[in-house]
């Protein structure tokens, strides 16, 4: 069975964190252990049931708590959302057996969630890989499906390169990983403009333990699609690019599908890879407003 912490101990500490950051959420909510045939996916749900419903999927090396905690108040006041844990993430969800890479369907993992909250259409917002996610979902259930928001992320074009690009924004520092090298990664990530250092330190400090403890290799099941300009198209009305303004030269194979294929987007100023940390506000009115338009 794949591990998704190195060690016992490593899980117990993000796991202590992971309920420390839930309460700020500072809103009601429900824990929910959805059982599927790849184990159990830990969701949280907040706002009313009677709101249109949004899927929220974050990044790879992220949970749902840390992901939306400055964002799930706003976002709640206007759907019901469903936060979804990806199986294989350093969250609360239990991959089983059956996950593994000849077995696991991304998709058919998505369809379960849905089935359990008994949702026929809905919303969904991801980031970074989980951008992704609700891309490639889209692309299969485009039916089901009625907006999308894809933050610092999306359609795959060049997987291998973008890998690389990531690990050399990393190097030498991933090469030690102590705390204070685990920061600087952050800090290369994150726009200059950043406050969240300063103004979330617990936020800050949850991300690194989560980059210390976090078995990488367990996302590695996750088979990744590589774009496809027919199905891109196909579900182009359905979605909306927000993009951060910090190294923004590094992505210019994604900015160029977006333009020559006549994608929606935004760039967000002063805004790194954490977009929705960095510039909670303006990502949350940029969800809402086109969600909702």
């Amino acid at each position: 069975m794949v591990k998704v912490f190195k060690n016992e101990s490593g899980r117990t500490q993000v796991l202590s964190s992971y309920n420390r950051i839930l309460e700020m959420w500072s809103i009601d909510f429900q824990e929910h252990d959805v059982k599927s045939k790849y184990g159990t996916t830990y969701c949280i749900t907040s706002g009313s049931r009677g709101n249109p419903p949004l899927l929220l999927f974050h990044g790879v090396g992220d949970n749902s708590a840390v992901m939306w905690v400055l964002n799930i108040k706003e976002l709640s006041r206007h759907f019901y959302c469903i936060s979804v844990d990806t199986i294989g993430g350093p969250g609360k969800s239990i991959p089983n057996e059956n996950y593994k890479k000849n077995s696991f369907n991304q998709t058919d993992w998505i369809n379960e969630i849905v089935e359990h909250f008994n949702i026929e259409n809905f919303n969904i917002a991801g980031v970074s890989n989980g951008a992704y996610m609700a891309y490639n979902y889209t692309t299969v259930n485009s039916e089901r499906v009625n907006k999308v928001v894809c933050m610092e992320g999306g359609m795959v074009t060049k997987p291998i390169k973008t890998m690389i690009q990531t690990l050399l924004l990393m190097f030498p520092e991933i090469l030690i990983p102590t705390h204070q090298n685990m920061l600087k990664i952050m800090k290369k990530l994150s726009s200059p403009n950043s406050d969240i250092f300063d103004k979330y330190p617990s936020i800050v400090e949850h991300l690194v333990l989560l980059m210390k403890n976090h078995n990488q290799q367990a996302m590695f099941v996750h088979k990744l699609e590589k774009y496809d300009k027919e199905k891109g198209a196909a579900i182009r009305n359905k979605l909306y690019f927000l993009i951060a303004e910090h190294r923004i030269n590094i992505r210019k194979d994604f900015i160029n599908i977006l333009d020559s294929d006549g994608f929606r987007y935004k760039v967000i100023p002063n805004a790194g890879h954490g977009i929705n940390h960095e510039q909670p506000d303006i990502i949350n009115n940029e969800i809402i407003r086109f969600l909702k338009k």
